[in-house]
């Protein structure tokens, strides 16, 4: 484009000259940039063209066919995928086929290990129920990752698969997620979520009852899970296991986790294990901020150490309220000295085993507001209150909000000052998947603002726009059908720079 401008930027000083060709180069990429319209109508193809800066929007109804998502957006233009309501999502059900058998475009040998599979980069999914989803070898997914870069899941409800969401990505985001009835009792057995490697965050997220397996099985090199309600795995909670990477980290911070009160094994409640004999794995674990809640007895280990395996193995245990189990950690082999536990202020029951942790309380009463009715906020003049130790790093700005009836927020959090996964006093707003969100300062009401929460924050993934027209663009049906690309929705988007770039030009050829 520059070659045939010539006679246009000529005359130009070398970087003036410059950056009116990168307009002019950018210019049609950025115009291109459309919203795709899909109903129950259309199939797989309208959603898998989707180019960067596309923003494919979904009609509610039921869809049965596989995706295959192999595009590459960037972090100034990803590719959204969105429900056009999400109070009305659109629903992925593939109960009673096989994921490989639905229709789809992969041809690929696994292209039944997930009903939505992902290769590209920069993908936003949002408001949609994805269920049923199942494969000949047992193992499929809602979503499944396969060597991905900053994808982003977000208000999805994963139900009745045999896996809800796996694979393996760089910089994965889950978050406002609901996880129910996923997994399979098997051997092995399958999981809620089953990361293979990279690096990944689950936050803000309801993870409940498996039907099989953890609720999180992790084999990432990093993962943080923070501020999730987890509760009631089929067999036990989590696990870290050995992933492609053999230096493996683990932050476990503000959650709220309640175990299966019948687990089909309640020796534990997380294990760190180098199940694949890999030389020099280790593994760091960093359980900060959590409440945590035992249910059935049996008293399980907290965390169990198969240290016989590892190479290393770190576990730090700061700021958590432990109910129902006196057993914190359980070490394969204590002879050794390829272990480390770290930390304290913890309040832990009445005879817990303190493992060579520092500063903790004892009792059986944490003083939760009214733990019966799953409020586990401190009470007012809780033993909870101002017992955290203020020096650990990765203190906790959030909460979830707030229970298993209202579900897949959160709140900021003024203070860690308290230990758990919520601090004392008046809970603030919360907020949701499509909610703006401003941390308040201390002594101000937690509302709605326009100020980004985070890296990659709950508002990155744009509102559904209530007023768009069904039949808007050319060749639309009146259900909003057609799978078609409806107007440009930054037809103009280059224009600006490049009238700024032609002002200047025309200055300079005045002189």
């Amino acid at each position: 484009m520059c070659d045939t401008a010539e006679g246009l930027v000529g005359g130009l000083m070398p970087s003036l000259r410059a950056a009116l060709c990168l307009a002019l180069t950018l210019a049609p990429s950025l115009a291109q940039a459309e919203t795709i319209r899909v109903s129950p109508s259309d199939d797989f193809t309208a959603i898998e063209r989707a180019q960067p800066g596309d923003e494919v929007v979904i009609a509610p109804g039921t869809y049965r066919f596989r995706l295959f998502l192999s595009q590459t957006g960037t972090a100034d233009a990803p590719i959204v995928i969105r429900a056009e309501d999400p109070s009305d999502p659109p629903v992925w059900d593939l109960s009673g086929m096989r994921a490989e058998d639905a229709p789809g475009s992969s041809t690929r040998g696994d292209r039944g290990r997930g009903c939505w599979q992902i290769t590209g980069a920069h993908y936003q999914i949002s408001g949609v129920v994805i269920r049923g989803c199942a494969t000949r070898s047992g193992n499929a997914a809602g979503i499944r990752t396969i060597d991905t870069q900053s994808v982003v899941v977000r208000d999805v409800v994963f139900d009745g698969n045999e896996v809800g969401f796996s694979g393996t990505g760089e910089d994965t985001l889950v978050e406002h997620c609901e996880f129910t009835d996923n997994g399979v009792r098997s051997s092995p057995p399958q999981h809620s979520t089953y990361i293979y490697g990279g690096t990944i965050t689950f936050r803000h997220n309801y993870i409940h009852d498996s039907a099989g397996g953890q609720n999180l099985h992790i084999r990432a090199r990093r993962s943080v899970i923070e501020y999730n309600w987890i509760a009631r795995a089929s067999n036990y909670e989590a696990d870290m296991m050995t992933g492609p990477d053999t230096d493996q980290e683990m932050i476990f911070r503000g959650n709220v986790l309640l175990t299966n009160a019948s687990p089909e094994n309640g020796s534990h409640v997380f294990v760190l294990f180098n199940d694949s004999g890999a030389s020099d794995v280790r593994m760091t674990v960093r359980l900060l901020w959590n409440t945590i809640i035992v249910q059935g007895g049996g008293d399980p280990a907290l965390v169990s150490v198969r240290n016989d395996t590892l190479a290393a193995a770190t576990v730090e245990l700061s700021n958590n309220v432990v109910v129902g189990t006196d057993q914190l950690l359980r070490l394969r082999d204590e002879g050794t000295s390829n272990w480390t536990v770290t930390g304290g202020n913890n309040h832990l029951p009445s005879g817990a085993d303190e493992a060579g942790l520092t500063g903790n309380v004892l009792g059986d009463d944490p003083g939760f507001a009214d733990a019966s009715a799953m409020d586990f906020r401190p009470a007012p003049g809780s033993a909870l209150i101002g017992l955290a130790d203020a020096s650990v790093s990765g203190a906790p700005d959030r909460e979830y909000a707030e229970d298993e009836a209202i579900t897949r927020r959160f709140r900021f959090r003024l203070a860690a000052g308290d230990v758990g996964a919520f601090e004392s006093g008046a809970p603030g707003d919360a907020f949701g998947p499509y909610d703006e969100a401003t941390p308040p300062t201390p002594g101000e009401d937690a509302g709605p603002a326009d100020r980004d929460a985070g890296p990659r924050a709950d508002a990155s993934i744009p509102s559904p726009d209530a007023s768009a027209s069904p039949d808007a663009g050319p060749g639309a049906e009146p259900d909003g059908g057609c799978g078609c690309r409806v107007g440009a929705t930054r037809p103009g988007a280059a224009w600006p720079l490049i009238s700024l770039l032609l002002a200047a030009l025309v200055i300079t050829r005045r002189r």
